[in-house]
């Protein structure tokens, strides 16, 4: 009899050891909503619900750009905000993202990739931006069960994790300009000169920037470095100190999608040429 309930105890046990151990499996299964806004050419990111940006990248703010008509951004900072890692390995120039049960791995320059251990051909390769890997976000996305939406019209891109009942498809509400009662204070605001050739150095008035011209971008001042078509590489060295205190610099360079005192590419046609 004591053998008989020893063993009858013993099966419950196991049973309720195999139970539990689904129900934490199934726990550690599931995947914590999430929604992150991004704007392209614009170093901040909305996580959830929170009122202000933060940044993508706080070490060389870093933003989405367009290349061959692909979103590329550094990526550590989303995947993190997802609840998964990226690692680097400088001497194979591989950037190795997992994020749950999923693995994406990319090669610096290439467009061999690897998504769960199969070899996949990208549209466009990772590249090296201001010292940044950038990598193409919606081949990411894809590959690692994130729901993209592209707003064309804002130039926004808002990424999701897990179940949402909405999604919307526009987001005005997001990355609003800053304005003062001087209109040329204020940030280029979208379908600025729409017809514009985006290949081209052309500036918000229509005018050719040269390297060694002066620029202008909200509250900010620079020096021309570089051209690439239609991307222009400023230092900016000078701000509007009249709406720009010190102290609050970093908050409104971010919000420019700019780095002062330093230098980064931004679109030419978001440019004015500061006399």
């Amino acid at each position: 009899m004591y053998k008989k309930y020893i063993g009858i105890l013993s099966a419950a046990l196991f049973l309720n050891f195999i139970l539990l151990g689904t129900s934490v499996t199934a726990a550690t299964s599931e995947v914590t909503t999430k929604r992150i806004i991004l704007k392209l050419n614009d170093a901040g990111m909305f996580v959830d619900d929170a009122e202000y940006s933060t940044y993508i990248d706080p070490v060389k703010y870093s933003a989405p750009t367009m290349v061959n008509n692909r979103v590329l951004l550094p990526i550590s900072n989303l995947i993190k905000e997802f609840g998964g890692n990226t690692t680097w390995d400088g001497s194979e120039k591989k950037v190795t993202i997992n994020l749950h049960s999923k693995k994406v791995v990319l090669i610096l320059d290439s467009r061999k990739a690897f998504v769960d251990g199969e070899q996949v051909e990208l549209d466009v390769a990772p590249t090296t931006l201001d010292g940044r890997t950038m990598v193409p976000l919606r081949f990411v996305s894809d590959n690692l069960g994130l729901q993209l939406i592209w707003d064309q019209k804002n130039q926004i891109i808002a990424l999701y994790q897990g179940d949402f009942e909405n999604v919307p498809t526009e987001y005005n509400d997001y990355f609003l300009p800053i304005n003062s009662d001087d209109t040329s204070n204020t940030l280029p605001q979208e379908n600025d000169n729409p017809k514009k050739d985006s290949s081209k150095p052309v500036s918000k008035q229509g005018v050719t920037i040269k390297i060694g011209d002066r620029v202008k971008l909200g509250f900010f001042y620079g020096e021309v470095q570089k051209i690439d078509k239609g991307r222009i590489l400023v230092y900016w060295d000078s701000k509007d100190n009249l709406w720009v205190k010190d102290s609050d610099v970093d908050y409104w360079a971010m919000l420019a999608g700019i780095r002062y005192k330093a230098s980064n590419w931004v679109d030419a046609s978001n440019l004015t040429i500061d006399k």
